[in-house]
């Protein structure tokens, strides 16, 4: 499966988005979207229910993440970052409790802050152009075939007019034909959303494996009673964020999945374990990500466009 694909060089990409840059100038019309005081962002983060970013002072941050500020997405925090399983160890060997403890990692090297990192460059308001389409394509990176897939080739206003939209979820269909396991809970009788922003940003639990193409990395050996894809799949986080057009779909790659390295709370993959007490790993069907392994975003699709990876049916 999947024989089809023609890589896609970097060179061409950034050309797609020169022209699309100068189409833009050409038009003379790129909408810089909001620029509101300090109070107006802090208005704009509360109506998302998300924190404000801080820095290592622990101080607030106001023009951090200004993308998804303009957009109303919820910014990164703890609801965004990656959890880790925590085994215990003994005389340098793991143990695998049998109730699992979850704890927040840090950094933002997993899948959801990896996709709102991609969204925050791509509805950024505040670069020039050239800028601009540096930090998409710098945000962006090969599959795990080592295939890359172009951005849509929307002019940057049509961007900048996106806004973050809940009730896309209470009009969507029951159930998204890409992805399953997103959270609908928040919607009212009234088809409004009714409950906390960051919840209508969801990260994929599982896929339907006999409708996925997903790219099998070189190397990797599957028994051959077993369905490819119900391995390389695991590999792939899609985050699924609604929007005023319709759902986006965030896929991203997290080659460290397939291994599941034990790694320190910091997500540093461990090379031993002697003189530990303690380690953590991921128990995630779905996107694992590390400091020495990040997830990267691998395409970005927007209402009405079908991921690359899938081919089964959309309704």
């Amino acid at each position: 499966m999947g024989g089809g694909r023609r890589p896609v060089s970097r060179g061409v990409r950034l050309l797609c988005l020169g022209l699309a840059v100068l189409l833009v100038c050409a038009l003379g019309s790129v909408v810089l979207g909001r620029h509101g005081s300090s109070d107006t962002a802090a208005r704009d983060a509360s109506t998302t229910g998300s924190a404000p970013s801080k820095d290592d002072a622990g101080t607030v941050d106001a023009e951090a993440h200004p993308g998804l500020r303009a957009a109303g997405i919820p910014v990164p925090g703890d609801w965004s970052r990656q959890s880790g399983y925590r085994v215990t160890v003994e005389d340098g060997r793991a143990d695998w409790p049998e109730q699992a403890s979850m704890e927040p990692m840090a950094g933002s090297y997993g899948v959801a802050d990896t996709a709102l990192d991609t969204l925050d460059r791509l509805l950024d308001p505040t670069m020039d152009d050239q800028a601009w389409a540096q930090g998409v394509l710098g945000s962006l990176g090969a599959d795990g075939g080592g295939v890359e897939h172009p951005v849509s080739d929307a002019p940057r206003w049509w961007w900048a007019q996106r806004r973050f939209d809940p009730t896309a979820l209470c009009r969507a269909v029951d159930s998204d034909p890409y992805v399953q396991g997103q959270y609908r809970g928040g919607c009212a009788d009234d088809g409004e959303w009714d409950d906390e922003a960051e919840r209508a940003v969801s990260q994929a639990g599982m896929y339907d494996t006999t409708s996925t193409d997903f790219p099998v990395p070189d190397g990797l050996t599957v028994d051959s009673l077993t369905n490819p894809q119900d391995v390389a799949s695991r590999a792939y986080g899609v985050v699924g964020v609604p929007m005023d057009d319709g759902i986006w779909h965030v896929t991203v790659y997290c080659p460290a999945t397939l291994d599941g390295p034990l790694t320190d709370l910091d997500g540093n993959e461990l090379t031993g374990l002697d003189g530990r007490g303690e380690a953590w790993t991921s128990i995630s069907p779905t996107g694992w990500g590390t400091v020495q392994r990040p997830c990267r975003t691998v395409e970005v699709t927007v209402g009405g466009q079908k991921p690359f990876w899938w081919f089964g049916d959309e309704s």
